[in-house]
């Protein structure tokens, strides 16, 4: 339309101008892109930065440098927000209000789409199907080309005209005396007509709104039509007549389908559309509609569309979601629940395979390519071991943040903004290939992608990298390099680049001892494991690694795990397994998970990891505290005694602004300490309660050095890499990665409790190469105690450092399950033949890092 372009404009923030003319790929290399002047939020110290377009851009540096910050804080939210500031104040209302983010000047940022860690689960009956939207397209295919099958009989449903429905008439009422009702859907302010047609075709009663009526002759018609009426159907009277010719009234009436009403009160849908040649019974016309699980129509009425409970198949519909009508519409021979029961990677020949009659391919062609080009995409991926009906809440992060990439990758949206958080998480070696040839087919359409990465070999495949430092959090907030790899390498503040050129890697695990014993998980069968059988030595860093989808969730989380927690509490294996060997030798098991360590803001890393009680006494015990009376209660932030009075704590107070974001202001009375005036007046060492709360973990260990409880602590928590987070740091502003260390850091500040099993899920997530060898070491500790540290990465450093591997493959799904090999990690590398994570091994420890991708390079 003629204001398109005006519409571009306002959302990209540049003025209006002509069409760009073609240009040389030299030429549009040198164009700026988006353009960011003075950029002051959070932890940015006024940084510029010109972000090419069109490239794929890789944003990295150390955990809390600034990445998150610049890439979704900055660039996202005004992206979002110059989108909704092109609505009215009635439509914002209704959408999250976007704050300005504190820069000086940006320009050329284009719509803006971000796929982040955290996404919705979505339903409770969404599948893999219906958020890639493949689903309703096979929707759309079973309803106009699908036959329909009598369920009682198996036979094809035939269509039937006034004659075999007035036989069928005939045959019920000769045999139950039973009367005909034509349906009719009248609108509303015709009610009335539709029953003064019905007096004059000769009917007795109506059914209005559920209700049957006499229809007397005198009777005002005004009476029967209340304005809420969405259906009102008549029956016959004995007058005589023709029953064909009532029957053709009956289907004019009925807009083609009348009801017989049985004797028992029994109702029958008769349809001159389709019927069983076998048994006569009448089935209505299928829609798109009818094959959503998602409705009251559509759904099994047993399972209400889950497919099953408690990881059974239901009963009634064998898993397939949907009523019993439309789970027996047959494309060839094949069901909508068979194909949706079908892994990805072998659907697309399925569909391929498909008998659909000539008349009806025209129909079907359109419907075929976009759902093949779909299916495509998800295996392009890594995915293509998925089922179109697995549930969306059984994926993994990372599952769900790829199907999210599929999607974008199938919207085919040219001169977008795409920006990833770390979508190489839950990826192997093997897959993370495939995926960054899906980063450049979103490139090559003429995309700008921005990822925020620590993977080295999507550093090295970038054609632009940018790195925030030189540290983490306030020591952060910088650019420190700009341009390639060798860029980076050649920049001495660089942490990314001195861990591009510090070679090859290296095997440093120690070989597990075998008079230490085991825990043994025999015979495990849940999911795809087929029976497998693996060994966890104590004493030992044990890392399960595998392709996505072959089984190592399973068989950590759901034998083990599982069964280890059973026996502890109930004295029992676990059900998916047949027994657990030398579970006597575990006194207690630990999921050390990403989920938060506090749902409120008043959690922080101090109050979780336990040492704020300690600096509590400290100051409760200063001779001022006494002298006023203060106990430990006193400096406390969640206490009414310590608290302020005016933001109870928070040390800010939220302003709604109605169509504006809400905005925080900093508590006029305690100046964002958070607690009483009288309470900030004690102080130790010359910092007041409120000033130790904003200290980072760094600077409080070297204040508090001369106090044992609470150094230590601090010690694990800096040397974990989290020096940069202050210690009264709200806990929903962590990252899952950070929640993740500062479990780890409470654990290591604990007391030995015995020998215990660890499990920690990828656990670095959200770690810079350096911050990796720093986890390594903390692992080590828990290990030197003599527990089982059980951790499920693909990360090649921490398969390198591991003492015992358990590799689970060959791929992934129905393919993978089995254990193709587990022992001490030299011996993984004799079986890169078949196993892809001794190949990606082997690579990384001869410092063959994956070939760049370029422009137009394909993927295998």
């Amino acid at each position: 339309s003629a204001t398109a372009p005006f519409m571009a404009a306002a959302l990209s923030g540049e003025a209006l101008r002509p069409p760009p003319v073609p240009e040389r790929a030299a030429s549009r290399a040198r164009r700026p892109g988006i353009v960011i002047r003075g950029a002051r939020e959070h932890n940015l110290k006024n940084i510029d930065i010109e972000i090419p377009e069109r490239r794929l851009v890789v944003v990295t540096g150390l955990s809390g440098a600034g990445k998150s910050t610049l890439v979704y804080d900055v660039i996202f939210a005004e992206g979002q927000r110059r989108y909704l500031d092109c609505l009215s104040p009635y439509a914002r209302q209704f959408a999250e209000n976007l704050s300005r983010p504190d820069i000086d000047h940006i320009e050329g940022i284009p719509p803006t789409v971000a796929i982040e860690q955290h996404t919705s689960a979505g339903a409770t009956r969404s599948t893999v199907g219906t958020v890639t939207e493949i689903y309703p397209f096979m929707r759309l295919l079973y309803a106009r080309v699908g036959v329909q099958h009598c369920p009682r009989c198996g036979v094809p449903v035939v269509a039937r005209g006034e004659e075999a429905i007035a036989a069928e008439v005939a045959r019920r009422a000769a045999r139950g005396g039973a009367l005909l009702i034509p349906q009719v859907r009248g609108r509303r302010g015709f009610h009335g007509e539709v029953l003064l047609r019905g007096l004059q075709e000769g009917f007795e009663w109506a059914r209005i709104d559920g209700r049957i009526e006499a229809l007397e002759p005198e009777m005002r018609l005004s009476r029967y039509v209340p304005h809420d009426i969405d259906l009102v159907a008549c029956r016959f009277g004995k007058a005589p007549g023709d029953l064909r010719q009532r029957v053709a009234r009956a289907l004019e009436l009925g807009e083609g389908t009348v009801i017989f009403l049985g004797e028992s009160g029994e109702e029958t849908v008769l349809s001159r559309e389709r019927a069983c040649p076998e048994c006569r019974e009448g089935f209505e016309a299928p829609e798109p509609r009818n094959f959503s699980f998602l409705s009251r129509r559509g759904m099994c009425p047993a399972c209400e569309g889950e497919g099953g409970k408690d990881g059974k198949p239901c009963a009634d519909c064998g898993g397939a979601r949907l009523a019993l009508p439309w789970r027996e519409v047959r494309v060839g021979a094949a069901r909508i629940g068979d194909l949706a029961a079908m892994e990805v990677e072998k659907l697309g020949a399925a569909l391929g395979a498909l008998e659909v009659p000539p008349r009806q391919a025209a129909i079907a062609e359109p419907i075929f390519k976009e759902v093949t080009e779909r299916l495509g995409f998800l295996d392009e991926v890594g995915l293509g071991y998925l089922t179109l009906n697995r549930a969306v809440a059984t994926l993994s992060t990372g599952e769900a943040r790829r199907i999210r990439l599929a999607s974008q990758l199938g919207s085919n949206l040219h001169g977008v903004c795409y920006l990833l958080d770390e979508p190489t998480i839950g990826l192997h070696a093997r897959d993370n290939e495939r995926l960054l040839g899906a980063l450049a087919r979103l490139r090559d359409r003429g995309n700008t992608v921005i990822v925020v990465e620590h993977d080295e070999a999507t550093i090295r495949a970038a054609d632009h990298l940018i790195e925030l430092g030189p540290g983490p959090g306030r020591c952060g907030g910088e650019i420190v390099a700009e341009g390639t790899a060798a860029d980076l390498m050649a920049e001495a503040r660089s942490a990314t680049g001195r861990c591009l050129a510090r070679g090859k890697g290296a095997l440093t695990g120690r070989p597990a001892r075998a008079e230490a014993g085991a825990v043994v998980v025999k015979g495990a069968r849940i999911h795809n494991l087929r029976g497998v059988t693996a060994a966890f030595p104590l004493g030992a860093i044990v890392c399960v690694t595998g392709v996505s989808g072959a089984g190592k969730s399973s068989l950590v989380n759901d034998a083990l795990l599982a069964g280890l927690r059973s026996r502890l509490r109930e004295g029992a294996a676990a059900a998916p397994c047949e027994a657990i060997e030398g579970a006597e030798r575990i006194d207690r098991v630990l999921e050390v998970d990403q989920s938060p360590i506090g749902r409120t803001p008043r959690s922080a890393p101090a109050t979780y990891v336990g040492f704020w009680s300690a600096v509590r006494a400290a100051f409760a015990r200063l001779p001022e505290a006494r002298l006023r009376g203060f106990g430990e209660r006193h400096f406390s932030f969640n206490t009414p005694q310590g608290a302020c009075e005016r933001c109870g704590g928070q040390g800010r107070i939220k302003i709604e602004m109605s169509f504006l974001p809400d905005v925080f202001v900093e508590c006029e009375l305690c100046r964002g300490m958070r607690f009483r005036p009288e309470v900030l007046m004690v102080a130790l060492g010359g910092k007041s309660i409120g000033d130790v709360l904003k200290l980072s973990v760094s600077e409080a260990a070297e204040f508090f050095a001369s106090y044992p409880l609470i150094a230590r602590p601090l010690m694990f928590l800096n040397d974990i890499g989290l020096g940069y987070l202050a210690l009264g740091q709200s806990s929903t502003t962590l990252s899952g990665g950070e929640a993740q260390r500062i479990k780890l850091a409470r654990e290591l500040a604990a007391e030995d409790r015995g020998r215990s099993l660890y499990v920690l899920d990828e656990p670095t997530t959200g770690l810079h190469m350096e911050d990796v060898a720093r986890l390594i070491e903390i692992l080590r500790r828990l290990r030197d105690r003599g527990s089982i540290v059980c951790v499920i990465e693909h990360n090649m450093e921490i398969l390198a450092a591991a003492d015992h591997v358990i590799d689970l493959g060959p791929e992934g799904g129905a393919a993978g399950g089995r254990i193709l090999y587990q022992g001490p990690v030299p011996g993984l590398l004799a079986h890169a033949a078949r196993s892809h994570t001794a190949r990606y091994l082997r690579r990384h420890l001869e410092g063959s890092d994956a070939p760049r991708r370029r422009r137009g390079a394909k993927t295998e």
